[in-house]
């Protein structure tokens, strides 16, 4: 599953840092969750080095949710969501993640999942798979 190509998509007027990114959105366009991309960057104030903000993904605003979209997780990833958590500690509980596939048998999987469930505390119930998602995309305009 390719996760990057980052661009601006016609048909959702819009720049997605990524295919998988472009696909939540289509797929919330296509049920009728209103969202917003990158709709707002958090400062750790008082940092003077490394990951001093961190914008989520998109922002669900009926519900008023979260949501990371993540193909894997780099250091500067890790150090942003950690700072998340501690700077903004009731906007952290509101946050959910999208992985390509929760329920994978590889390092890499394995390294993600454990992150989010040590590293950050998420019950891995309230991961997301975007496998789970992707099942819809035949039927969504657009898909990647």
């Amino acid at each position: 599953m390719e996760v990057v190509k980052g661009g601006y998509r016609e048909d959702l007027k819009q720049y997605f840092r990524s295919k998988m990114e472009a696909n939540v959105a289509r797929y919330y366009r296509y049920f009728g969750e209103l969202y917003i991309y990158e709709y707002m960057e958090f400062e750790f104030k008082g940092v003077k080095r490394g990951s001093r903000f961190y914008k989520p993904d998109f922002y669900l605003a009926v519900v008023n949710r979260w949501v990371e979209v993540k193909g894997w997780f780099r250091k500067t990833d890790k150090i942003k969501l950690k700072r998340f958590k501690k700077y903004y500690p009731e906007e952290f509980k509101r946050l959910k993640f999208i992985i390509p596939d929760k329920y994978a048998r590889d390092k890499a999987n394995g390294e993600m999942i454990k992150f989010l469930c040590d590293g950050l505390g998420i019950d891995f119930e309230e991961i997301i798979s975007y496998k789970e998602i992707e099942k819809y995309g035949r039927l969504i305009p657009g898909w990647e």
